[in-house]
């Protein structure tokens, strides 16, 4: 079996989405081999850093926080689809879903991972419709595992509703998990088993995750 590694690596200077909220990433020594025996680390980071899984407390006071994730959801066979056609600032619409067939859990490639660190990872990703979630809501998806940032617009918000699709799926509790990486290893001929294991945070609206293809 092939283990495919889809999680970027956690370090300085990485890409945020740049919004006044979300710190920048630092690492730092604690203590040094040399001066105090071993060496330690510091680390600061924001739920949202790299890839990562929302919960529904994300943008639902009171929802279910990322502490209490399902395993049972985030681990287990997952359907891989290929949305490499679909390109810069493109829509996934209603009728491009109704052309594939709608799993428990779904992996949405892009191939967008190769913009990473570009202006225009943030700026033009491909989105989804949101008729396009409804219906992955209304067929019973639980979790959604994308290579872009996000499955909503990334351009100015124009409408009344900013991220109606991220508060779409967490309010059906369906997880997220966003930026994904290297997902041109990914064979669409063979089946898989994904492991997307987040933090064990107390109360946090998302964490960092370790994403991990277990290929047939």
């Amino acid at each position: 079996m092939k283990i495919i590694d889809l999680s970027y690596v956690i370090e300085n200077g990485m890409p945020t989405c740049g919004t006044p909220w979300h710190v920048n990433v630092g690492i730092s020594h604690l203590g040094k081999l040399e001066e105090v025996g071993r060496n330690t680390h510091a680390i600061t980071l924001g739920s949202h850093t790299g890839t990562h899984m929302d919960a529904p407390f994300h943008f639902i006071n009171g929802a279910r926080t990322i502490e209490k994730t399902p395993l049972d959801i985030v681990c287990g066979e997952i359907s891989v689809v290929d949305f490499t056609h679909i390109k810069a600032g493109q829509v996934v619409s209603l009728e491009d879903i109704k052309k594939i067939s709608v799993a428990p859990r779904m992996l949405f490639r892009f191939d967008w991972f190769k913009n990473w660190k570009t202006p225009a990872y943030y700026s033009s990703f491909p989105y989804f419709d949101e008729e396009a979630v409804e219906y992955l809501i209304e067929k019973g998806i639980k979790l959604m595992a994308m290579d872009t940032p996000s499955p909503d617009y990334g351009g100015n918000i124009t409408s009344k509703e900013d991220s109606p699709n991220h508060k779409k799926l967490l309010k059906a509790d369906v997880i997220i998990v966003e930026y994904l990486t290297d997902t041109d290893k990914i064979d669409l001929t063979k089946k898989h088993t994904i492991i997307a294991l987040p933090l064990k945070i107390q109360g946090s609206d998302g964490s960092p995750a370790r994403v991990i293809l277990m290929e047939e």
